[in-house]
């Protein structure tokens, strides 16, 4: 599932968007590089589970580490990005499912429609399986792969089966809490401190060359580990995130535009229009026009 650079802030990823409008399901084994240089969004959940190697991924404002047995479920038009610790290339498989299926698919069977309910309302979902757990959740990935690329008689109820077998799987296990391991990376403990205030307070003034005093560390340091652990500067990030949540509102809410640009963080509706068409290649309205 690769991604390509639509705009010089992050990756729209158009490929996931359109595998999703052609099928509510896919599943992908993937143990080459990683494909997006970037934080990038899309349509739908996705489902990262980490088989083998170590890398960190990056999910709004939490950082968590993928190590094999890990599973993040990243949930609609989230920001985030995978990135590699080490040079063993990581092996994952990603699961993407259209928002509508997941959320309506499973109304006829109550007791998995309580699971799956369950799974998403939880804030950010993430988990440490065991090897032998591990071991049953890489098989029941490796049918529903198959059952998505050879599509055999009576497929589709196949999938929706094994999904259900996972979505049980996934809610009898207890979450564990987002990782920040200081003595392996202590830029990511800074800058997962960092991404917490400014995904709190986008929609107010911040200025973000003082936001050193308040973490208590120089401007240099603050600014080289923010990069190192996101890949992008502070100002990039908080300009990416507002615009992201512009969007959603955009979709999701009759807000005017001038109260969108307020209600995430632009005083000036001008800067606001500049900066929205720089990002996306059109003004706000027509984007809410083509969304709808």
């Amino acid at each position: 599932m690769e991604s390509h650079d639509n705009f010089s802030g992050y990756q729209l990823d158009d490929i996931t968007n359109r595998f999703l409008d052609d099928f509510p399901v896919h599943c992908h084994f993937r143990d080459g590089m990683i494909g997006q240089s970037k934080m990038h969004a899309h349509r739908g959940y996705e489902l990262y589970c980490c088989i083998e190697g170590h890398g960190k991924l990056l999910v709004a404002d939490r950082m968590y580490s993928l190590l094999p047995g890990s599973i993040v479920i990243i949930k609609p038009h989230v920001l985030h990005w995978p990135s590699v610790v080490g040079t063993r290339p990581l092996h994952r498989v990603v699961l993407s499912l259209d928002e509508r299926y997941v959320q309506s698919s499973f109304d006829s069977s109550p007791g998995i429609n309580s699971c799956v309910r369950s799974l998403l309302a939880e804030p950010q979902p993430y988990w440490r399986f065991s090897a032998v757990k591990m071991a049953t959740i890489r098989e029941l990935l490796l049918q529903l792969a198959r059952e998505l690329a050879n599509q055999p008689d009576f497929y589709e109820a196949a999938m929706h089966h094994l999904l259900a077998e996972l979505f049980v799987i996934l809610a009898r296990e207890q979450y564990c809490p987002a990782e920040s391991d200081e003595s392996e990376n202590g830029a990511f403990h800074l800058a997962e401190r960092i991404l917490r205030y400014l995904t709190a307070n986008y929609a107010d003034p911040i200025e973000v060359s003082r936001l050193h005093e308040r973490f208590n560390v120089s401007r240099s340091h603050m600014y080289d580990h923010f990069k190192q652990a996101t890949g992008h500067s502070l100002n990039r990030f908080l300009t990416i995130y507002r615009i992201n949540q512009a969007k959603r509102l955009l979709m999701d809410t009759p807000l005017s535009v001038t109260e969108i640009a307020s209600a995430v963080g632009f005083g000036d509706l001008s800067h606001f229009f500049h900066t929205f068409k720089s990002e996306t290649g059109c003004t706000p309205s027509a984007y809410r026009k083509q969304a709808h």
